[in-house]
C-alpha cells in the first residue's frame, strides 16, 4: 500500500470509527440495562424505546453515557497514535536514507548508492538520486582525468622546452645549426602548448554552454573539397593521404562552418597521430540516409590499428585511452595530443543538432561517422 493510500484509510479510520466505537458501545449498554432491569427483549419497540429514554435520563444513565464517550475518545486516540506513528515510519525511514545519501555525498563519497526497495512514491525519488550520484561520480573522474591529462600532456612539451633552453645556455649547442635546430624545438613543443590551452579553453566554454553557433546553409560536397584542398599538403606530409570516395552534390546542411572545420582537423588529427602504416589513409564519403529523417551523414575511415568493441562508445570521453595502440605516444614530428579532440568534435556536434559515433569496418582501421539533419528539413520541418 503506498504512503498516499495509507493517509487515506487513516482518515477515513479517524471519521468512521468513533461512531461505530460509540455506537457499539451504547448498543451493548443499552442491551445490558434492558436484561438487568428485567424488560423483557419479547416487549413492544416502543416500551423499550421509553425505558431507554428514561434511563438514559437519569444519573445513572449520564454517567454511562460519559463513561463510553471516554472510553471511545481513549481507543480513538490510541488508534490514531498507531495509525500516525506507523504513517511517520513510513515517512522517516526513506527520508533518513535520503540523509545519509546527502552525507556521503558531503563527505566526497560519490560512489554511495541508495538501497531503497519498497514500493511506494519514495522509490523513484531514491532512483533519481541514484542516478544524479552516477552522473556526479562520472563528471567527478571526468574532472580528475581532464587534470591528469593536461598535467601530462604539458609536461612532455615543457621538459622538451627546457632540455633545449638547458643544452644552449650550457653551450651544448655551440653551432649556429644546433641552435637553430634547439630553437625548433622550442618553437613547436611552444606551438604545442598553446594547441593544448586553445583546446582546453574551447572544451570548457562548450562544457558550460557559453559558446555561439553561428549557422549557415551549406554545399556538404564543396566544403569537404575545399577542406581536403586546405589540408591534404600538411597531412600528406605527416604521412596520411586524404582521398574522396563519394561527395554528393546536391546535399546541405546547416553548420558553423568554423567549428565544423576544428571537428575535420580533430578527426584527421587522430588518425594521423595514431597511424601505424608508414603512409596512413583517410578516405571520406558523405551519403544521403534513407530513413523516417532524411539526413547527410559523412564517414571519415582510416586504415589505423583501430580500437576494442567495447571501446567504441567511450572514445569520446574526455582523456579515454583505454587501448594500448592508441596510447599518447607521439611520434617525431607529430603534436602531442591533448585527448580532447573528439571529445569536443561531439560536443560541437551535438550543438548543431548531430550526432557523431565511431564504428570498426570490416576492413579494418576505425571510422567516424557524422550524421547531419539536411538543411531543408531543419529549415521547412519536412
Amino acid at each position: 500500500m503506498t504512503l498516499k493510500h495509507r493517509v487515506f484509510t487513516s482518515n477515513i479510520l479517524m471519521i468512521v470509527l468513533p461512531i461505530l466505537l460509540f455506537w457499539a458501545l451504547m448498543m451493548g449498554i443499552s442491551g445490558a440495562v434492558l436484561v438487568l432491569n428485567g424488560v423483557s427483549f419479547d416487549s413492544g419497540t416502543a416500551e423499550k424505546i421509553e425505558f431507554l429514554e428514561d434511563w438514559h435520563s437519569s444519573g445513572m444513565g449520564i454517567v454511562f453515557t460519559g463513561i463510553t464517550m471516554a472510553i471511545v475518545i481513549i481507543l480513538t486516540l490510541t488508534v490514531n497514535q498507531f495509525l500516525t506513528r506507523n504513517i511517520i515510519n513510513r515517512v522517516m525511514k526513506p527520508l533518513d536514507t535520503l540523509i545519509s545519501g546527502a552525507r556521503q555525498f558531503s563527505e566526497n563519497n560519490l560512489a554511495f548508492r541508495l538501497d531503497y526497495r519498497a514500493e511506494d512514491e519514495f522509490r523513484p525519488v531514491c532512483n533519481t538520486f541514484n542516478e544524479m550520484a552516477a552522473r556526479l561520480e562520472k563528471n567527478e573522474n571526468s574532472r580528475k582525468e581532464l587534470i591528469a591529462g593536461i598535467s601530462h600532456d604539458l609536461r612532455t612539451p615543457l621538459i622538451a622546452i627546457k632540455m633545449s633552453v638547458d643544452g644552449i645556455k650550457s653551450g651544448v649547442a655551440a653551432t649556429v645549426s644546433q641552435r637553430e635546430k634547439y630553437l625548433d624545438i622550442i618553437e613547436n613543443k611552444t606551438r604545442d602548448i598553446e594547441h593544448i590551452i586553445e583546446q582546453l579553453f574551447l572544451f570548457s566554454k562548450l562544457d558550460i554552454d557559453d559558446f555561439k553557433v553561428e549557422t549557415q546553409i551549406v554545399n556538404c560536397g564543396t566544403m569537404i573539397e575545399d577542406y581536403i584542398a586546405e589540408l591534404s599538403g600538411e597531412y600528406e606530409r605527416r604521412g596520411l593521404a586524404l582521398t574522396v570516395q563519394e561527395l554528393p552534390e546536391d546535399i546541405h546542411i546547416s553548420i558553423d562552418p568554423l567549428l565544423f572545420h576544428r571537428v575535420i582537423i580533430n578527426i584527421f588529427e587522430n588518425a594521423a597521430k595514431y597511424k601505424t602504416a608508414e603512409k596512413g589513409q583517410m578516405n571520406i564519403r558523405v551519403t544521403r540516409t534513407n530513413g523516417i529523417e532524411k539526413r547527410a551523414e559523412i564517414t571519415f575511415t582510416d586504415n589505423g590499428p583501430g580500437v576494442k568493441t567495447e571501446s567504441l562508445e567511450k572514445l569520446f570521453d574526455v582523456f579515454y585511452r583505454a587501448d594500448p595502440s592508441r596510447n599518447n605516444v607521439a611520434r617525431p614530428g607529430e603534436r602531442t595530443g591533448s585527448g580532447l579532440g573528439l571529445a569536443i568534435s561531439a560536443k560541437i556536434i551535438a550543438k548543431m543538432g548531430g550526432s557523431i559515433r565511431a564504428e570498426l569496418p570490416d576492413a579494418g582501421g576505425l571510422a567516424i561517422v557524422i550524421n547531419l539533419p539536411l538543411a531543408k528539413d531543419r529549415n521547412n520541418g519536412k
